[in-house]
């Protein structure tokens, strides 16, 4: 199903609502603050250590390593927000606080809200990533020689995929995720897909025949990009992220000329159809054996 996390995302919401006005709402707003403040420190750190190693320490840093520096931050930063958060909330809603009437009840619920859209707001992010990263896999295996060999055998497009792509569709969600997202932003991901579709000629020339996609696709930056040293040694490596948060892909996907097309470029109907048209061609006949 398309939607599979838009309803799990509602499930959590209407889940969290009545727990808090049974139960009470200090334990979720603890929680879902601290996860706000780690949220936010993991992708600011993961956008800007590198930057900030480069620039303070003259060091080039691994995505690997600023993720592992940023996500240890991160759990630093839950663990001491939520400890602090629990006391001052306690005080705030007990029996003598202000705002006590909050504490439980219809009032308790709408302020399980806010913690909620947290949750679902890295539910959301953590799913782009994937579908991003297996995007790219798939991608890459269809430009592979001998992808018309295997017909029928060629795997269906990613689920999480697909389940990004549904996410995006909500109204001005995805330019929001583009905002905070350090990873799976449109412009870059898409440029990282037309790298890896450029040396497939069978899927190259069926991107470049679609609408929406085909101008992007025969753009002659795809081929300067592979030249470059890092996005070379990232397709060496099968690395996606390295690929996607590469600086010239980055550079490439911000370039105005292009920025608006990569950005609106959906390219699921066009790798399906690809798919569907190598899967009707018939079966190469079995040579004879002598």
């Amino acid at each position: 199903m398309d939607y599979a996390p838009v309803l799990i995302a509602i499930f959590f919401i209407a889940f969290a609502y009545a727990v808090a006005s049974s139960k009470g709402v200090v334990g979720i707003l603890a929680s879902g603050l601290a996860l706000a403040a780690a949220t936010a420190t993991l992708l600011a750190g993961f956008e800007f250590l590198p930057g900030l190693a480069k620039t303070w320490l003259d060091i080039s840093t691994t995505w690997r390593f600023t993720l592992g520096v940023a996500a240890g931050a991160a759990s630093v930063v839950f663990l001491a927000s939520r400890i602090v958060l629990a006391f001052i909330l306690k005080r705030l809603f007990n029996r003598d606080g202000w705002l006590h009437p909050l504490c439980d009840g219809t009032g308790g619920g709408i302020l399980s809200l806010g913690p909620s859209l947290v949750t679902v707001f890295l539910l959301f992010t953590c799913i782009r990533a994937a579908g991003t990263v297996q995007e790219l896999n798939y991608i890459d295996s269809l430009a592979r020689e001998g992808i018309r060999s295997m017909g029928g055998s060629i795997p269906s497009y990613p689920i999480s995929a697909t389940w990004r792509n549904a996410i995006e569709r909500l109204p001005f969600l995805a330019p929001a995720l583009d905002a905070t997202d350090p990873f799976s932003r449109r412009p870059a991901r898409n440029a990282a897909a037309f790298v890896l579709a450029h040396d497939g000629v069978a899927l190259r020339n069926h991107l470049v025949a679609q609408p929406g996609s085909g101008v992007l696709m025969d753009s002659p930056k795809w081929q300067e990009l592979v030249a470059d040293p890092e996005v070379a040694d990232a397709l060496a490596k099968l690395d996606r992220v390295a690929l996607v948060t590469s600086p010239a892909v980055r550079v490439a996907a911000e370039d105005p000329a292009r920025r608006r097309d990569l950005t609106s470029v959906v390219l699921e109907p066009a790798i399906k159809s690809f798919v569907d048209s190598l899967k009707s061609e018939p079966a190469p006949e079995p040579a004879d054996d002598f």
